[in-house]
């Protein structure tokens, strides 16, 4: 077989390249990664099997010293044992060895060991050349058992130690054991002793080596090692040289690698006297025997108590000490490892160890250079505070907090880990709390509570446990989030859990007297996310008696309300949490936990005469059926039937009255509880009797209802449950409702469409209701007793009414359709508004109260609500109005003004007939009669008229026909929206047809028919005045309850469409089907300017019906689609229809489940075409980076855009600096940028703050709800400081998010500048040539 052909050349320049020369064969070779042609198994088999053997270790010690250089500057403070490990565990994996390669060098190997094993069983002699070639065999087999073991073995064996297997199987140890000590000496010896100490050496480094295998530690000792190691140890009497040194600090190495995790060794090494010799190295000269020595101190002391006193009682305390001060981290290292596992377990050697002064070089360590130094010092000062409450407070005078809390902060988490343990401990001394919190303590703990190491978790919980002990430390623990950390953390290990709760328990103890005030202070002046901060925290953990102080006094409720109507889902969810747990609080008794007690007491004619014809006076015909009942009965149960018998209604005298919309099973059950005043409600008619119950105004019956109503509520229903409490006045099972939405708000949360109008619910509800969480403790009659809540509803506090003004004013002041139409009020003529109208609605519901002395205030709440809306809407559509003009105004509460009256709010002009102001009411007959006498004056110039919020009776509506009949030729807008509130369905219908054959034949350029529940019949009632309509501009249908049958029948009702300029469907249960209908509708609508069908329930089939239709809209400029589920089969239709809307100035897609495929096709269709448009909406759509690229080439492409809404995306920061900078060149006109809720960080938030600075009448930044660093917060507000009203809030941004280019470290903002130039620099909006 041919030998290996090797190049010849210079000293290699390469570390991989390698001259090797060794002696006994004089072969001087050059290995290159080039020229080393040959595979390395042929290799192998055809060299010598000793010079394969040292090629191989000579490879390995090469690839050792490399990896020693690239980890050079990291100190290595670990024994022999350990750092072989360590070294092991660090290769990298993955890389197989040749099968062939591996039984090959095996041999050689073995073959190598059997030389070395033979020379050093035969040199066993002072001889110069014995000794001389004991020496090279202990090196030789060292060198094998240090380098092929731990790296050339990856190359060549499937197992990282098979190279020490193949060493001790070779039969080294006992040969090795036999070199631990000298040859005897002989006459032929003389007093020459060449290689002293050297051959012994050799021996320990290579035993202490092969011991890194537990399995050989025993082997080891079995042949008598001990004994010999301890003999060495001893020979540091013998002098310091050079030679005796280094045998000592390899004896010492050796027994630390035996007796590692060997609790059987490490006994016999005491018995074998090995620890006076060890403790007596301590003061050795030279600092490696030194270093040696206390590594196998600390190796005997762990969990040996028998070594650790006997170490104690050698006297190498004071040493111990002495070396903690040792400026060599080699040197302390050890040493603190010593007495810390001294100390573990052993409370007196710990006071022995206090007495010595430990803690002041133990505090010292906490500085030191070496991590690990400061994470035994740590770990020592947590044992010496585990139960000496003195030498807690002795740590902490010592100046141990800080240098403990900065290491809460490294990046080591064994160091993180340690000192929350030194601090837990140190922290369950009532003395040192306060200063644990005042040194910046509180908030590295809580951060740690989000590590994945479970010790690290409960150590940090632990500390905090301690620090909430302290009352002044409870602010400073619920200002900076800690409640929200320890309730929201994922904790691994139960102890963790338990000591959160204990935290949380003991500052719920602690939030009264001056802590209350204090944070009551903090909720009033601090930043707004400080103040929901303590919201939150005072929702969970304060006294239901302090309550209303808290949340209705000073303005709790108001931020947790602002947290609820927060775009951010995390805020979203914390809020609702905390209003549910408030609510709980604040109950008696919760809806559904028991069954309403029986009604007030009052006499009842008893079973027996339920549908009972003796004496009966009264017959009702239900489905053809006859019930007979007895009116005596009926006017004691109900104002309705009261109305019914002595009102002016027709069936005050009939002896026979039908009942058309109501079952008989229904109806019966209805009289049944009329007549005993009980009844057993089943949930399937439960919801038809709650709708009869409040028809008929029986309030009793109505509380049976909705408990049986609420034991059905889920999260499928609860939408549908809130609409049906709302349609029925059920205030209870609203309360119940608006409970189960908070109390599952995060599964709602999955289902983000209903998540949004849920959120509105509660947030109309409860803002309206404050009340609701102040507990009316004086409700003790019967009155109350009846009603699942003890709680008064009306009047509100000054503090909720403070709040509405608030609100109000905000409403009046922003950005909304009216405005752009009508002008933008100032931010001083709106507050005045909002005080003139909150004013007016609390009068007028006052007045409602007054009415209902019996009732908890709900009809009053009501009103107000309703009112302050309706008052509010007037403002906006008047505009704003000469400061000179507003003394004209009604004035604040008790002084109504000029005009004594809460009717309106500005003086209507002569040709507008509105009686829609003031409270919600019936209207009969005689009332109808005065309030039209205007509209009856000759010559009256009244062409728009406003009938909303009056519920007209039949009665009332036959006095109103002719009027209207009358001056019909001169309308121009009718406006009868809300006008059959509350009035059974055949009357409703009956008055719908007496209006639309009034009006019939009337020329309308505008009808508003919202807010009536149409239905089918309702549209058909009105067939007369929509047939008649020819010039129809502006029709609304908005909040109608369209179903698809009620589309079809406005399709059918409405055939001249040819002037239709306006059309909104808002609010209606339309669906796919009926916007087929609405489609035909659209297609008659050539002048259609202005089209709406928002939150109809239309999905991607309807969706594609309403694009197609749309396509004969070409005089289109506002189109409102939001809040349906178009998806991606809609938009691409929605994509060919808009090329044919060139006038289109308003697009608002929303909502519409788009995704990034719809957005794509819908953004390049608009990049091409509506080149006016200036408001662009698309909304909570998922949009992703993906789809930017299109979006940003359209805004490019709209330079007369105005305003921009991309909230509740997930833009990003690439995506956020593409859309900025599609914005950059041009768009002068642009005046609002809206990108909350997009996971954005502090690059894409400085590229929008950059690009919108530059526009001349830009208004608004909404960059809230973000990932975006406390640094790049600062960013902001420095570059907005010079107009700070054009940066919306920031105070639901979530600084430890994770933006895409947020930095990862405090090193790399130097960097930031270039990184955000380079993005934009090679950014380019996908703009395609013309």
């Amino acid at each position: 077989m041919a030998r290996p052909r090797f190049s010849n050349g210079k000293s290699p320049k390469h570390p991989s390249h390698f001259v090797i020369s060794f002696n006994p064969f004089k072969i001087p070779l050059l290995i290159t990664n080039t020229d080393f042609r040959l595979p390395l198994s042929s290799f192998l088999a055809a060299a010598p099997p000793l010079l394969c053997c040292v090629l191989l270790c000579i490879c390995a010690s090469t690839s050792m010293e490399l990896q020693k250089r690239q980890d050079q500057g990291l100190p290595q403070r670990k024994g022999q044992k350990r750092k072989l490990e360590e070294e092991i565990k660090d290769e990298q994996p993955g890389i197989s060895p040749s099968p062939v390669a591996s039984s090959d060098a095996r041999r050689a190997i073995l073959s190598e060991v059997a030389v070395q094993v033979s020379i050093l069983d035969s040199a066993f002699s002072w001889q110069e050349a014995d000794r001389a070639a004991a020496k090279r065999a202990t090196h030789v087999l060292a060198d094998l058992a240090k380098n092929g073991g731990t790296h050339f073995s990856l190359f060549l064996f499937p197992c990282f130690n098979e190279v020490v297997n193949v060493i001790v199987e070779g039969g080294a140890v006992p040969a090795l054991v036999k070199h631990l000590q000298s040859p005897p000496i002989t006459e032929v010896d003389g007093s020459v002793r060449p290689f002293e100490h050297e051959v012994e050496k050799g021996s320990a480094f290579a035993l202490g080596l092969l011991a890194v295998k537990p399995e050989h530690q025993q082997l080891i000792v079995d042949h008598g090692a001990l004994p010999h190691l301890v003999d060495l140890l001893k020979r540091h009497t013998e002098g310091t040289t050079r030679a005796v040194t280094s045998v000592v600090r390899r004896a010492a190495d050796a027994i630390t690698n035996l007796a590692h995790e060997n609790s059987n060794i490490k006994t016999l090494v005491r018995r074998e006297g090995g620890i006076p010799p060890l403790v007596e190295l301590l003061e050795f000269a030279d600092t490696k025997v030194q270093r040696a020595a206390a590594g196998a101190l600390r190796t005997l002391a762990f969990k040996n108590d028998e070594n650790k006193n006997q170490i104690v009682e050698c006297s190498a305390l004071p040493t111990l000490i002495l070396m903690l001060r040792s400026e060599d981290a080699a040197i302390h290292y050890e040493a603190v490892g010593v007495i810390g596992n001294l100390v573990h377990s052993s409370p007196n050697i710990k006071k022995e160890v206090l007495a010595a002064g430990a803690i002041q070089p133990v505090i010292g360590l906490l500085s030191s250079c070496c991590s690990e130094s400061q994470r035994e010092a740590a770990l020592l000062l947590g044992q010496f505070a585990a139960t000496d409450s003195d030498c807690k407070v002795h740590i902490v005078q010592r100046g141990a907090v800080g240098p403990l809390i900065e290491m809460l902060q490294s990046s080591d988490v064994q160091l993180r880990e340690m000192s929350a343990f030194a601090l837990g401990r140190v922290a369950q001394d009532p003395h040192n709390q306060a200063g644990i919190a005042h040194n910046g303590g509180l908030i590295p703990l809580l951060k740690l509570l989000d590590s994945k190491n479970g010790s690290l978790q409960h150590n940090a919980a632990f500390a905090l446990y301690g620090l909430a002990d302290n009352e002044d430390n409870v602010s400073d623990f619920i200002r900076v989030g800690g409640v929200q950390k320890l309730q929201d953390g994922e904790f691994i290990v139960q102890a963790t859990k338990d000591c959160v709760a204990k935290t949380l328990k003991r500052l719920e103890e602690k939030i009264q007297g001056r802590v209350l005030k204090h944070l009551l202070y903090i909720m009033r002046v601090a930043e707004k996310i400080v103040q929901r901060r303590v919201a939150l925290a005072l929702a969970h953990l304060c006294a239901p008696d302090d309550q209303r102080l808290i949340f209705v006094d000073n303005g709790g409720l108001e931020l947790l309300l602002g947290l609820l109507g927060s775009a951010n889902m995390k805020q979203q969810l914390d809020g609702a949490i905390a209003l549910y747990k408030l609510a709980n609080k604040a109950m008696t008794l919760s809806p559904v936990d028991a069954a309403p007690p029986s009604p007030t007491p009052q006499v009842y004619l008893g079973e027996q005469y339920v549908n009972n014809a003796t004496l009966s006076d009264v017959t009702f015909l239900v489905e053809g059926r006859r019930f007979y009942a007895h009116r005596i009965c009926l006017l004691a149960s109900s104002d309705a039937f009261r109305a019914m018998f002595d009102g002016g209604y027709r069936e005050k005298d009939a002896r026979d009255i039908e009942i058309p919309n109501i079952r008989w099973e229904v109806f019966e059950l209805m009289m049944r509880f009329i007549y005993t005043g009980s009844v057993n409600v089943a949930l399937d008619v439960a919801q038809d009797l709650l709708r009869a119950a409040d028809q008929y105004l029986l309030e009793a019956l109505k509380r049976l209802c909705e408990y049986t109503i609420a034991q059905d509520i889920s999260l499928d229903n609860v939408a549908s449950m809130y609409e049906l409490s709302e349609s029925f006045h059920a205030f209870s099972l609203r309360h119940t409702c608006i409970l189960f939405i908070l109390e599952h708000f995060d599964k709602l949360s999955a289902k983000p469409r209903k998540l949004f109008i849920f959120r509105s619910y509660v947030l109309i509800y409860i803002c309206v209701y404050a009340g609701f969480f102040a507990m009316d403790s004086s409700a003790t009659s019967p009155k109350y007793e009846r009603r699942p809540f003890s709680i008064k509803l009306w009047p509100p506090s000054d503090n909720t009414r403070q709040m509405l003004v608030a609100r109000v004013a905000g409403n009046l002041s922003s950005q909304s359709i009216f405005a752009q139409k009508y002008g933008t009020l100032g931010k001083e003529e709106a507050e005045e508004n909002a005080k003139r109208i909150e004013a007016v609605a609390f009068k007028a519901a006052s007045q409602q109260y007054d009415n209902e002395p019996d009732g908890d205030g709900g009809s009053a709440v009501q009103l107000y609500a309703k009112e302050c809306s309706k008052l509010i809407l007037d403002v906006l559509k008047r505009g704003p109005v000469p400061k000179e003009d507003m003394e004209d105004l009604p004035s604040e509460e008790g002084d109504p003004g000029p005009k004594d009256s809460v009717e309106v709010i500005t003086p209507p002009p002569e040709t507008f007939f509105d009686i829609s102001k003031g409270s919600r009411s019936f209207i009969e007959a005689e009332e109808t009669e005065e309030i039209l006498k205007p509209l009856k004056k000759p010559g009256n110039s009244y062409s728009k008229i406003c009938f909303s919020n009056r519920s007209f009776s039949l009665e009332a509506a036959r006095v109103a026909a002719p009027v209207l009949e009358s001056i019909k030729d001169q309308l121009k807008e009718v406006d009868l929206s809300d006008f059959i509130a509350g009035r059974p369905e055949d009357e409703a219908l009956e008055v719908m047809t007496v209006f639309s054959t009034a009006l019939e034949g009337s020329i309308l350029r505008s009808l508003n028919l919202s807010d009536n529940a149409l239905g089918e019949k309702g549209v058909r009632a009105f067939e007369a005045l929509l047939k008649s309509q020819s010039c129809l501009e502006e029709l609304y249908l908005m909040n109608n309850g369209i179903s698809e049958e009620a589309a079809r029948a406005v399709c059918e009702l409405i055939p001249s469409t040819e002037t239709l300029k306006v059309l909104r469907f808002h609010n209606n249960m339309t669906g796919d089907e009926g916007a087929l209908a609405i489609a035909q509708v659209l297609k008659r609508c050539p002048l259609l300017e202005d089209f709406q069908c928002s939150s109809t329930r239309v999905g991607a089939e309807g969706g594609a019906a309403l694009a197609e239709a749309l396509e004969s809209c070409t005089k289109l400029k506002t189109l409102d689609l939001r809040d349906n589920m178009f998806g991606t089969e809609a938009a691409v239709a929605l994509a060919k229809a808009i090329p044919k809307f060139p006038s289109l100035s308003e697009i608002y897609l929303c909502y519409l489940n788009l995704e990034d495929e719809g957005a794509t096709v819908i953004a390049d269709a608009l990049k091409d075409s509506a080149p006016s448009l200036e408001v662009f909406d698309m909304m909570g759509n998922d949009i992703t980076i993906e789809a930017v690229p299109s979006i940003a080439a359209c805004i490019a492409s709209k330079q007369n855009l105005k305003k921009l809404n991309l909230d509740e995306n997930e833009l990003k920061d690439e995506g956020a600096v593409q859309i900025a900078k599609a914005l950059e060149t041009g768009h002068s006109q642009l005046k609002r940028v809206d990108v909350n809720t997009n996971a954005i960080g502090r690059a894409g938030a400085r590229v929008f703050a950059k690009v919108v600075l530059q526009k001349p009448e830009f208004e608004l930044l909404n960059i809230n709800a973000n990932f975006i660093s406390d640094e790049g917060i600062d960013e902001l507000k420095e570059a907005f400081e010079k107009c700070p009203e054009k940066l919306g809030p920031l105070d639901e941004n979530d600084p430890d998010g994770v933006g895409d280019a947020e930095e990862s470290d405090e090193e790399d903002d130097g960097d930031d500048d270039r990184e955000l130039d380079s993005k934009l620099k090679h950014l380019e909006v996908n703009e395609e040539d013309e």
